[in-house]
């Protein structure tokens, strides 16, 4: 890969010359050589992530139309040297991830609190809880709140369930693109 030194009179270059490309990537300019085309099928597993790939543009359209979405991903692309629309991209093709559910403070009582932390490459926009009993009958379920002063997600039980053996609690966080990434706990 080449680097480019404009001059006072040059400040970017993009397009293709011969068998070479000029982009620019992450506020760099460069010059590469063009791909070779590839004249087979796609397998599978590649039509598949095709697939995956227009429906995230077609997110990532949709986002930056958005007046109160669009500044969420032009701030992570200042933070990261990139574009708004390939933040919109990398959010849609990365579902968000419960990292822990702490059940320290939740004894199976009512007023019990259960903190999810989680995170996601852009941010996670709502966290989800639902307590079932050993024979996976829900118990309750509902939204977590965020709580600043914790750091994580916080929800409070409703439902007392000192009777129950054992309480399965399950946790969802969700991203902007309304994809979830989840967790399970036991008490």
């Amino acid at each position: 890969m080449a680097k480019i030194t404009f001059t006072p009179g040059w400040s970017h270059v993009h397009g293709h010359v011969g068998t070479f490309i000029y982009k620019e990537q992450q506020g760099r300019n460069i010059l590469a050589e063009k791909p070779d085309q590839v004249h087979q099928p796609n397998t599978p597993a590649q039509q598949q992530q095709r697939e995956r790939f227009g429906q995230a543009t077609a997110y990532a359209k949709g986002a930056l139309a958005n007046p109160q979405v669009r500044p969420v991903y032009a701030a992570k692309a200042r933070a990261d040297r990139s574009n708004p629309f390939a933040e919109a991209v990398k959010d849609w093709m990365t579902p968000p991830v419960v990292d822990e559910i702490d059940v320290a403070s939740y004894h199976k009582q009512v007023g019990d609190v259960i903190y999810i932390k989680a995170h996601d490459d852009t941010e996670v926009v709502r966290a989800e809880v639902t307590l079932q009993d050993g024979n996976n009958n829900v118990l309750e379920s509902g939204n977590a709140a965020w709580d600043t002063a914790s750091g994580a997600w916080k929800y409070t039980a409703t439902v007392d369930a000192t009777a129950t053996g054992t309480v399965t609690v399950s946790a969802s966080a969700y991203d902007r693109p309304n994809h979830a990434g989840g967790k399970v706990a036991t008490v």
